[in-house]
């Protein structure tokens, strides 16, 4: 597993993070397929459009296969749904989405509109097959755990086995129980990374209510998480130690995969 890191714009701006990442149960057609992940927008007051303009602009330069989002596009007002609708114009990719708690709480209907209307594929506890180099690779999404939305079960029913899938979860938690299906890739959000992160003291805090994933990579049974940071702000606006996030990730088959 390799990672790369590539700071770009101004400061509190997302960085970039390349990542080169063997995948467990990839397919050996789909070595090589790149994709991206954004999490945590949070269209609203706190954070400027420009960064999360920024944010996709940086993740579709990287001309990934398809690009992935795990939740709260929206933060605390229904106004902030037709800012979101602007802002998802630009995207030009394949894109698939889960809804997070904020999204929920604000409206869930009209983040849905929004992101069909701008082609992304809203998954909530569905899959969808999405065709890359001639072969299958299946986007499960389970819907958000914290409102009391996500059911794993009906996410994955009628999943086949075998072949190459990535797991969408607002929630990192969820991952527990998505692992009981089988090997696949799961991103997921809402962290922040602590936003403001401590070493050994936020982890710890988080762990106590709960959260046990907070940021980057965990191996869970068959299933790899990767916890993204993301990109906005929903409370404090101040980042330290889990910077603003755009990820990229060039997938790898297991050697001796058939």
């Amino acid at each position: 597993m390799g990672v790369r890191a590539i700071r770009r714009g101004k400061i509190g701006w997302p960085r970039l993070i390349e990542h080169e990442l063997v995948v467990p149960g990839l397919v050996p057609d789909h070595d090589g397929v790149r994709i991206a992940h954004l999490t945590d927008l949070h269209v609203g007051m706190l954070t400027p459009h420009r960064r999360i303009r920024r944010a996709l602009e940086l993740a579709q330069a990287c001309k990934p296969d398809a690009l992935f989002m795990t939740g709260d596009f929206v933060c605390y007002n229904p106004k902030f749904v037709g800012a979101l609708a602007e802002i998802m114009r630009a995207v030009h990719v394949p894109a698939y989405a889960v809804l997070g708690n904020h999204d929920h709480w604000t409206d869930p209907r009209g983040v849905t509109r929004a992101l069909e209307r701008a082609g992304v594929a809203v998954l909530a506890n569905a899959h969808s097959t999405l065709t890359l180099r001639h072969a299958p690779l299946d986007v499960v999404g389970i819907d958000d755990a914290l409102t009391h939305n996500a059911d794993v079960s009906r996410a994955f029913h009628g999943v086949r086995d075998g072949r190459s899938r990535i797991v969408l979860t607002h929630i990192p938690s969820v991952a527990d129980r998505a692992a009981e299906h089988g090997p696949a890739l799961a991103l997921a959000g809402h962290t922040h990374g602590g936003h403001v992160h401590i070493p050994r003291v936020t982890a710890r805090l988080f762990r106590r209510m709960g959260a046990p994933y907070l940021k980057g990579y965990y191996d869970i049974g068959p299933l790899k998480l990767y916890v993204n940071c993301g990109v906005g702000a929903s409370s404090v606006p101040i980042r330290a130690g889990a910077p603003s996030e755009v990820s990229v990730f060039t997938l790898r088959a297991a050697q001796g995969a058939r």
